[in-house]
């Protein structure tokens, strides 16, 4: 769908400047007619095409930027956008958009557990960890990699999400549920 949407954004564009080529090139027309057709004309195809590239531009999801460890300290393994694990070191990274980002040690997480919220057609993935800290006992890392607007995408991030609870369970040993 949104190939389309882009290939009929480029042939739009093509043929708004087509026509605005032919109008300034067109013979039996003085210059300045040519020129104030399309001044006049053109801001009826200019502003419309304009909001073609501008508006999805604005809307697009941008992927967060990864992390750059000190390879000294973290050295991940397995990394995804807001959690990474270092096996070698035996330590988890992981970014709550609230709280910041975080080390772990394996006995620092006292339990984890699934969960999700649906606000309109959005359904938000995440994992939530309970650490032993007095301050922030509750972390939350999200699975927001592709686009929960579509269903494809809230099944893609629930099974990214899935698959990181099974992969903490296992490196903790715990058995919690979900």
């Amino acid at each position: 769908m949104w190939t389309l949407f882009k290939l009929i954004r480029w042939l739009v564009t093509g043929l708004a400047a087509w026509w605005v080529f032919s109008q300034a090139t067109e013979e039996g027309m003085t210059a300045q007619g040519s020129l104030l057709a399309v001044m006049v004309f053109g801001q009826f195809v200019f502003w419309p095409v304009l909001a073609l590239w501008v508006v999805p531009a604005i809307f697009r999801h941008r992927a967060p930027t990864a992390k750059k460890h000190d390879r000294s300290v973290f050295s991940p393994s397995i990394a995804h956008d807001h959690i990474a694990l270092d096996q070698g070191r035996d330590k988890l990274w992981i970014r709550d958009p609230g709280r910041g980002e975080r080390y772990l040690d394996r006995n620092d997480i006292l339990s984890i557990r699934t969960a999700f919220d649906v606000r309109g057609s959005v359904t938000n993935q995440r994992l939530e960890l309970q650490v032993r800290d007095i301050e922030h006992p509750l972390w939350q890392v999200p699975f927001v990699r592709h686009s929960d607007r579509r269903q494809r995408g809230m099944e893609r991030n629930g099974a990214e999400r899935d698959e990181w609870f099974a992969r903490l369970k296992a490196w903790t040993g715990l058995s919690t549920i979900r």
